[in-house]
């Protein structure tokens, strides 16, 4: 059974187990396992990696996720969300899990 707990507007929702495929992400231990083999993320590359992963296949806007998970109103460049979904899909080994929409934001999917 999914808990879940709140986090600013109403329709904003996450899960305390996220599982999409092979992976499986525990919020509340801050944990990432694929395949059953740990995964170490960076504090940034946890929350990155829940918000993606609690809404997959939804297209995500590059100013939501910097809202979101840099908890801020991001006007300008998003090099340091580039570098983050660059390091998350290196450590999850495949690129397909993080795609990029061009012109909008990135979508999570299991690759087939």
């Amino acid at each position: 059974r999914a808990v879940t707990r709140r986090h600013g507007s109403a329709d904003e929702t996450i899960h305390e187990h996220v599982s999409v495929g092979a992976l499986n992400i525990d919020v509340s231990t801050r944990r990432v396992l694929l395949d059953k083999v740990e995964i170490d993320l960076t504090a940034k590359e946890f929350d990155l990696l829940v918000y993606l992963a609690s809404r997959p296949g939804i297209v995500h806007r590059r100013n939501d996720i910097m809202e979101t998970v840099w908890d801020t109103n991001w006007y300008g460049p998003t090099k340091t969300l580039d570098a983050h979904v660059a390091a998350v899909r290196k450590k999850l080994g495949d690129q397909r899990w993080i795609e990029a929409v061009r012109g909008v934001g990135f979508r999570f999917e299991e690759p087939v």
